[in-house]
């Protein structure tokens, strides 16, 4: 698999200004993507790509003088893997499985809430993640991550809460090796996750028992919380 770099390169295609003025504003609140561009119709995304490349293409299906899906298929025929999110107002059974089929990440109808379109892109960053390098050897407990089989069955044995994936919450836990700890914030600087997601999986790893929180008093205000994975789990991790 090809290596997966950060920040991802996004590409908006979408021929409602407004729509697209929120999808590129949203795209810059969140850490871990950058904006390649924007375009308004199916033709202007296929050129783009003449001269230039993204990791990731936020479009949607009807637009001028190509649609969506024509523009995609067309991307496929010429090599390009980006992946896709698509967003439209279609609900029909055939736009959906033709969607699929051409490797959509994800399909969003509209009107949708700008939460879900972040919860959206922060599903696909968490996948990124997960993919292997192209000098990484796939193993079972890799390939179950990335295609999310078996997540019972890791960890502490139990279904994860709603929202936490297995493969966040492992690199998450790799992270919290050292002796030193790390805040929330540390986190955030090296899986390039925003905040909030780093405090989800941190908070969770505190209430099952698998990291230790210690504050950390240095002015006025609050006080840094810094986790450390506890001796048995650090020991476990090495192993």
């Amino acid at each position: 698999m090809a290596k997966r770099r950060l920040p991802v390169k996004v590409l908006v295609a979408e021929d409602d200004p407004m729509v697209c003025s929120l999808h590129v504003q949203t795209l810059r609140q969140l850490r871990g993507f950058v904006v390649a561009g924007a375009v308004c119709d199916g033709m202007e995304l296929v050129r783009f790509f003449e001269t230039s490349s993204a990791d990731l293409i936020v479009m949607d299906i009807f637009m001028p003088r190509l649609s969506g899906l024509d523009a995609l298929k067309k991307l496929r025929a010429d090599g390009n893997d980006a992946d896709v999110i698509l967003v439209s107002a279609g609900k029909d059974a055939q736009l959906v499985s033709q969607a699929k089929m051409l490797g959509a990440f994800d399909y969003l109808i509209k009107p949708y809430s700008l939460k879900r379109f972040r919860t959206s892109l922060e599903a696909y960053l968490d996948h990124r993640t997960r993919m292997l390098s192209g000098t990484e050897e796939a193993t079972q407990e890799a390939l179950d991550a990335i295609f999310e089989i078996a997540a019972a069955s890791r960890g502490q044995g139990e279904k994860l809460p709603k929202g936490l994936q297995p493969g966040t919450l492992s690199l998450i836990s790799k992270e919290l090796t050292t002796e030193k700890g790390l805040s929330a914030e540390d986190i955030c600087g090296r899986l390039s996750i925003s905040r909030s997601t780093a405090w989800r999986y941190l908070d969770h790893l505190s209430r099952i028992g698998v990291v230790k929180v210690q504050f950390e008093y240095s002015g006025p205000g609050r006080p840094l919380k810094r986790y450390f994975l506890r001796e048995r789990t650090r020991s476990e991790s090495l192993a």
